[in-house]
């Protein structure tokens, strides 16, 4: 035995402590036969655990906001996300430049992404912030 072997140094006792504490029953082992192991990202778990929860006009909500993501191209739909993430859904009088340089998208295109996301959702956007000037 050498003196690198010897553990009766403080430093050394202190260093090969276990932790004592048992680790989670049936960690990683209780799910089950058909359920996948668990993802990185669980927001479909999320939003469908919200959609299993949810009253009926909630879950309207989300057929029309499926139906509208079917439907609108991936420009509209940044343009969307934009609009709710920096303006909370309002549209304030000549930002509609600012949200197209955001989005990089033209100009029509933001139009075109506020009609379409309107007609699934009325009111989402105000009526009163928004103008074609």
């Amino acid at each position: 035995m050498s003196d690198e072997d010897d553990l009766t140094s403080p430093q050394d006792v202190a260093e090969n402590i276990s932790d004592g504490r048992p680790p989670p029953p049936f960690a990683g082992l209780d799910r089950y036969f058909d359920e996948p192991a668990p993802a990185d990202d669980g927001r479909v778990g999320g939003l469908l655990g919200w959609a299993a929860q949810a009253d009926k006009s909630q879950r309207g909500g989300l057929v029309n906001f499926a139906a509208w993501c079917s439907q609108a191209p991936d420009a509209e739909r940044r343009v969307i996300l934009h609009l709710m993430r920096q303006y909370a859904g309002r549209l304030p009088m000549g930002a509609v430049a600012d949200v197209a340089a955001a989005a990089s998208v033209s100009r029509q295109t933001v139009f075109n992404a506020i009609r379409r996301f309107v007609s699934f959702f009325p009111g989402a956007i105000s009526e009163t912030r928004r103008s074609k000037g």
